[in-house]
């Protein structure tokens, strides 16, 4: 069971998680529960905060001491859940990634999980207790933390159900499931019962921010069944299984914003150099406007050089079942070259929204 911020932001929203960890403790099932920070920016214990703190000494932050900052905020909610459920007659204990058995490789900021080796959660599940792990981490063979990028708690829970063998790995948030587009910008999005492990990775891999593809593939090998519910409600919420849709129907949407568009002079390849930088063409890529964005505008520079940069600009992806049809035509926007499957647009932020309903509607 996997709570993200907003699930463990006070302790009213941890009284609703908590009901749900109650259901499958009195079913007597083993449960193993991650947890994010807790809140969201502007929360005194929410990473975003806990980065803003460094951020006032200097931007220029160097990575590993990042993750280092970063790592606190979810050590502190694992542990203050798991005395919320002690305090409420349910044996707990905390671990942070290492005490998890989550071994990482050695890149700060977006490091992947090479191996678990989950025996101490296991000796932990057979003396009974309920097990809460810090999310979004693990170490790499030096022992020092490292950081799974963003979604990294949703990685650490389905790596964590694979290795452990679960029968699923339930993902909580504050909204009823996986929408077929972000119902923040689309108010007709509709809430889906079911959507294929292939169609989700390629809709995550197009932006959205439902659940990261890194912890998608997580659950490929295993097969661990995903279901992302709602934290405040008894919804059934949607379920991520695997194997072949019989819903050839279904199309999805994906958008990236706080995008911004580094042009070079000559021809590059970028997005092979430098992670999270996506090629638009030949001599054109974008890339998140977020913390690590100094970091590797400087790595594009002194690799590539380029001779303009511009933010404000977004994407928006329509994801299909099947083979995408012609794309039709959006004011402002760019067709960019995508997937069989995938019909991608590139386009100022400004427009995005609108963007979004015409698509949905056009094509849901």
């Amino acid at each position: 069971m996997k709570f993200g911020g907003t699930s463990v932001r006070n302790d009213s929203s941890r009284t609703s998680a908590m009901r749900h960890v109650k259901d499958h403790f009195e079913e007597g099932k083993n449960i193993v529960v991650v947890v994010s920070a807790m809140g969201r920016k502007g929360e005194p214990y929410s990473t975003d905060t806990l980065i803003n703190m460094v951020k006032l000494v200097g931007k220029h932050i160097c990575p590993k001491e990042l993750d280092s900052v970063m790592s606190i905020g979810e050590n502190l909610s694992a542990a203050y859940f798991a005395h919320f459920l002690n305090q409420n007659g349910m044996n707990a204990i905390s671990f942070d990634g290492r005490q998890a058995g989550i071994l990482t490789d050695d890149n700060a900021g977006n490091a992947e999980i090479l191996e678990i080796n989950p025996a101490r959660i296991i000796s932990a599940l057979s003396e009974g207790n309920i097990v809460v792990v810090a999310g979004f981490q693990g170490v790499n063979s030096d022992g020092d933390v490292r950081t799974l990028g963003r979604g990294g708690s949703d990685t650490s829970a389905v790596a964590l159900g694979a290795a452990l063998g679960a029968e699923c790995v339930e993902i909580y948030s504050d909204v009823d499931g996986i929408a077929n587009c972000d119902p923040r910008q689309v108010t007709t999005a509709v809430f889906m019962d079911s959507i294929s492990a292939a169609q989700m990775i390629t809709m995550s891999d197009e932006g959205s921010k439902v659940i990261h593809p890194r912890a998608i593939k997580a659950s490929l090998a295993s097969k661990t069944p995903i279901i992302a519910r709602n934290t405040f409600n008894d919804a059934a919420g949607t379920t991520i299984f695997h194997g072949e849709s019989s819903d050839n129907n279904c199309v999805t949407l994906a958008h990236r914003e706080d995008m911004v568009m580094v042009e070079f002079e000559y021809a590059h390849d970028a997005g092979s150099h430098v992670e999270g930088v996506i090629n638009i063409d030949s001599k054109r890529v974008i890339l998140k406007d977020d913390v690590y964005f100094s970091a590797k505008l400087s790595r594009l520079e002194e690799s590539f050089g380029f001779y303009k940069v511009s933010k404000g600009w977004a994407t928006v992806s329509v994801v299909f079942n099947n083979k995408a049809p012609q794309a039709m035509k959006v004011d402002s926007a760019e067709v960019l070259e995508t997937e069989e499957n995938v019909i991608s647009y590139l386009l100022p932020e400004s427009e995005m929204r609108v963007a979004l309903n015409t698509l949905h509607a056009a094509y849901t």
